[in-house]
């Protein structure tokens, strides 16, 4: 449930017809962050879910967005096909795809392998 600045209150703005907001975030720490736009500068945020955003000298554990700017941010994982700026990951989608396709070749290679040390060995 993403909280709804314009209305103040808990209501999921997927429920209604109140265009997706516009967060500004400064210095906070923040369990989960969806929107449509985020700023969020000098912050520590767990999750962001968001299309465009910019994150300025912040830590995040995860951001998923279809357009990030950032700037000396800290992120444990990111997916978002649109990155631009400084930022330090644990884990991205290229990494990801990197990781995925070793270890397909690596378990290609051991079933090879595998095959041929039972036709060598009776």
């Amino acid at each position: 449930m993403a909280l709804d600045p314009a209305r103040g209150d808990g209501h999921d703005p997927a429920d209604s017809d109140i265009p997706e907001s516009t967060l500004a975030i400064e210095r906070s720490a923040i369990r989960r962050v969806t929107a449509e736009q985020v700023d969020i500068s000098r912050s520590a945020v767990a999750v962001a879910t968001f299309d465009r955003g910019t994150i300025r000298q912040s830590d995040a554990g995860m951001v998923v967005g279809r357009s990030v700017a950032v700037d000396e941010v800290r992120v444990g994982v990111l997916i978002s096909p649109v990155v631009r700026g400084e930022v330090h990951t644990l884990l991205d989608m290229r990494s990801a795809v990197a990781i995925g396709f070793g270890m397909v070749l690596g378990k290609l290679f051991v079933s090879a392998v595998r095959a041929l040390a039972r036709k060598l060995l009776p």
